[in-house]
């Protein structure tokens, strides 16, 4: 008996080793500090691009009022005040922009494959938001531009262009919005694989 103990004993030793270097050097379950940091900055930024996006279509309709009232002065102080805002946006898009690149350098490194994917697919949910916070930022633009020439010169006809613009805004906002909802979503769904 003493044989057969003395025999599997080295075995099962080497194979705890074995098994125990490979969960240290290749865990199952792996997430980068660099792509954690990322995240964790990145969606404070993107939270903010929302609410500095919500603020802006509610300041838009305080402009149209204004307009409707012939209150120019309020209205052109607002849109200029819009416009330190809109730089403020395109700000926080670029820091965003900055953590998303530090978080798509680490995708390769996150474990297991299903974390992987739930985190490329956050991190693609967040650049598109990016991409369509610059549209949105250049039709802002160019509304405050119009409204100001809308303005300043009462004879200009603009108003159809006005409200198309407003609706890309608006169309914009939304996909903003629904951007980092999918964000948010893929991110609980990849927290919960890699905390089990």
């Amino acid at each position: 008996m003493r044989l057969k103990v003395s025999l599997w004993l080295p075995a099962v030793v080497a194979a705890g080793i074995v098994l125990g270097a490979r969960l240290l050097l290749f865990p199952a379950e792996h997430v980068p500090a660099e792509f954690s940091e990322g995240r964790v900055r990145g969606a404070a930024l993107a939270e903010n691009i929302v609410v500095l996006s919500r603020k802006t279509l509610g300041r838009l309709d305080t402009i149209a009022q204004y307009d409707r009232n012939n209150r120019t002065a309020e209205a052109l102080l607002l849109i200029s005040q819009e416009v330190l805002e809109s730089g403020k946006m395109r700000e926080e898009a670029a820091r965003l922009a900055s953590q998303l690149e530090r978080m798509a350098r680490s995708l390769p490194e996150i474990k297991p494959e299903r974390a992987r994917q739930l985190a490329t697919e956050a991190v693609s949910s967040e650049v598109a938001l990016v991409s369509r916070l610059v549209t949105h930022n250049a039709f802002l633009t160019e509304l405050f531009d119009i409204l100001k020439m809308k303005l300043t010169d009462r004879s200009s006809n603009v108003d159809g262009r006005v409200n198309e613009l407003i609706n890309n805004i608006n169309s914009e906002a939304q996909a903003i919005n629904q951007f980092n909802k999918r964000f948010i979503e893929a991110l609980a769904e990849f927290d919960m694989i890699v905390e089990k």
